[in-house]
């Protein structure tokens, strides 16, 4: 549950041209006195024009491009120590991270074996693995933040009071999805996919 709108980033949405600085005001204000204020029944979700709105915002999409660069660095290490190890990918193999922070490979057995020799054999510090799991760390973080400007953005455009505001942020960031991160590998490509990534591919 949300109690609030965090308000550094309503002062970067301001910022950004995407909230006046008084409806800024006025939406923070209402965030700090009505701490129990509960959300209304919404079947609103935050739609895919907001999504890509925020993501597009130049410090979230600066950082989304770093994070993009990093994952094609981490891919082309991937597939060289794939290489020395006298291995190739057949198919796109998938990474994730699990909730015990461990990372987790999907693929065809061969593949996934060859992935996971070459993953345990890695000796480079950070560790492949590490850098695995960082990047989905990063991705989430970012991911969230996308979210949250998503949905107040899209609840300052929809409601008319303060009040109505925090509510409906809290009723749409209620309904969104577990954060998805998924890494994918190929012999000659990469990804990397999280709500509001980049629609890139390396």
């Amino acid at each position: 549950m949300i109690s609030g709108v965090n308000n550094t980033l309503l002062g970067y949405l301001a910022s950004q041209g995407l909230l006046t600085p008084a409806v800024a005001g006025n939406i923070a204000s209402a965030g700090n006195t009505t701490g129990s204020t509960t959300s209304t029944s919404s079947d609103e979700t935050i739609s895919q024009a907001s999504i890509d709105r925020a993501a597009g915002m130049f410090k979230t999409a600066t950082i989304a491009r770093n994070l993009e660069s990093a994952q094609v660095s981490l891919a082309a290490d991937l597939r060289a120590a794939l290489t020395k190890a006298l291995a190739k990918l057949s198919e796109p193999v998938q990474f994730s991270v699990n909730s015990k922070g461990e990372v987790e490979v999907k693929g065809n057995d061969k593949d996934k074996a060859a992935v996971q020799a070459v993953l345990k054999a890695d000796t480079s510090d950070p560790s492949l693995a590490n850098r695995i799991a960082t990047q989905a760390s990063d991705a989430m973080q970012i991911s969230t933040q996308i979210q949250q400007s998503a949905a107040i953005s899209q609840a300052a455009k929809s409601s008319k009071t303060p009040d109505g505001v925090i509510s409906l942020y809290q009723s749409l960031m209620q309904q969104t999805a577990a954060t998805s991160v998924v890494f994918s590998v190929s012999a000659d490509s990469s990804s990397l996919t999280y709500p509001g990534s980049l629609k890139v591919k390396a």
